[in-house]
């Protein structure tokens, strides 16, 4: 069996999304998380060194009043050092006393922790605009000192971070694309492995096991179980066969015996009625064995040996067989076919149709008619057998395609009540769609086969 890639190639592309997106989000609250705590860390140890510095400004205010606190502020001002800070002491109107602030910023209103953007002049005289934090400090007789460190680093980091995260996005995007390519391939490889050996197992072919790898993983895993699984089916379903056949071999032979024997008795002794009657129930038993066999035998045909067939050619066979019969019963059989091809076993095909003409012909009563149609479209060949008989009740037509199941009105018509298990049997291991029908009077039964593409007619 065929089967077509693009629904695979479809699902490992979107597998290979899911994945990719996985990472992309993963990959941003990495990045995000790791962005944040850096800045927390940053942010602690430069308010840290602010509040250092600012206490050093205050405890020298408390020993030498304002001019000491501006002199230490110039001094600062004067001697480079690693970390860069900023100072501003100003009188209780903002006017500024020290410091390379121009004036106090309007942002500053109470003491405490600020971020903000200002003009700051460096140790040339030059001004530039910068975004600082600053802690404020009210000292006593309300002079107002203000002492900061340049956030210039924070935007610096953020940009980092924002190109880190573009380019971090983009080969996690890439690579995953294709490592979630490949991993959803070899998954979905796997999942359409085992649905062909499914397909394979239920079209009889009960030798079949998955392929392990010795790489021994969840796949190989997986394969062993299935495999366990498939070799206990086809113990059980050889053991029922097995068990079904021979019981039906071991009847069938002192059944013929019998028959043999009455037959002859009836021959030499003139035993008549009562002998004949025998014969009858014999004949009765060993047409259940047949038919019994018959469902083991199509449960068990293996769709690998089948054929494309001409099912018109079958049905006119079929219709030349029972004409006669129809005859005699005062039936009039017509056949109505068109040139149709399906894929399947010949033998089983004519069981098909022979016992819905059984059917048919034996419940028709005289004076009706017995129509066999084959057509064939763009989805397949359909075969049906419609007659005037008392038909079936829509409640109980699925009940009658079980084994052993007979109409009310047919209890006294010869017969096992598996004509119509057959029928299902067979239909279901072609892939056919059997149905029950009102064919108002009368029972029309249809079998749609599905079109014979597959498969080549000089296939082997």
């Amino acid at each position: 069996m065929q089967v077509d890639p693009r629904p695979t190639r479809s699902a490992a592309w979107r597998g290979a999304l899911w994945i990719t997106l996985i990472a992309l989000l993963s990959t941003s609250v990495a990045l995000t998380v790791q962005y944040l705590q850096t800045t927390r860390t940053a942010d602690a140890r430069r308010q840290a060194a602010v509040d250092d510095e600012a206490s050093g400004l205050v405890e020298r205010y408390r020993s030498d009043g304002l001019g000491g606190v501006a002199q230490a502020i110039q001094r600062q001002q004067s001697i480079a050092r690693i970390h860069e800070f900023f100072y501003l002491l100003a009188l209780p109107d903002g006017s500024p006393v020290a410091g390379n602030l121009s004036g106090w910023p309007s942002e500053i209103e109470t003491a405490g922790f600020h971020r903000f953007e200002t003009e700051v002049a460096n140790t040339r005289g030059l001004s530039s605009r910068r975004w600082v934090e600053a802690r404020a400090v009210v000292l006593d007789g309300g002079v107002r000192l203000l002492v900061g460190d340049f956030a210039d680093e924070r935007a610096a980091l953020r940009e980092r971070y924002l190109g880190a995260l573009f380019w971090s996005l983009i080969a996690t995007g890439a690579l995953g694309l294709v490592f979630g390519w490949w991993y959803s391939r070899r998954g979905l490889a796997f999942v359409r492995t085992v649905a062909d050996a499914g397909d394979r197992l239920l079209a009889g072919e009960l030798a079949t096991r998955l392929p392990v790898s010795p790489r021994g993983d969840e796949y190989d895993r997986l394969a062993e179980t299935l495999n366990r699984t498939f070799a206990e089916v086809e113990r059980l379903i050889g053991s029922l066969r097995a068990a079904t056949d021979g019981m039906a071999h071991d009847l069938r032979t002192p059944l013929t015996r019998i028959r043999a024997r009455l037959e002859l008795a009836e021959i030499e002794h003139r035993a008549g009625d009562a002998a004949r009657d025998a014969v009858d129930e014999l004949d009765g038993m060993l047409k259940l064995i047949d038919d019994m066999l018959s469902i083991a035998r199509a449960e068990a045909t293996p769709a690998s040996t089948f054929r494309i067939e001409p099912i018109d050619a079958i049905a006119q066979e079929a219709v030349d067989l029972y004409a006669p019969l129809a005859e005699d019963r005062g039936l009039r059989l017509d056949l109505r076919e068109a040139r149709a091809n399906v894929v399947g076993s010949r033998s089983l095909l004519a069981r098909l149709v022979a016992n819905l003409l059984d059917n048919a012909v034996k419940f028709t009563p005289p004076g009706g008619s017995v129509l066999v149609t084959v057509e064939a479209d763009r989805n397949g060949a359909v075969l049906a057998v419609a007659d005037d008989g008392p038909g079936i009740p829509i409640d109980r037509r699925e009940e009658m395609l079980g084994r052993f199941r007979r109409a009310d009105e047919s209890r006294s018509t010869p017969g096992s009540g598996l004509g119509l298990s057959v029928v299902e049997v067979i239909a279901r291991v072609h892939g056919a769609r059997l149905a029950l029908l009102d064919n108002r009077p009368g029972l029309r039964v249809e079998v749609r086969f599905p079109p014979p593409a597959d498969k080549a007619p000089d296939e082997d």
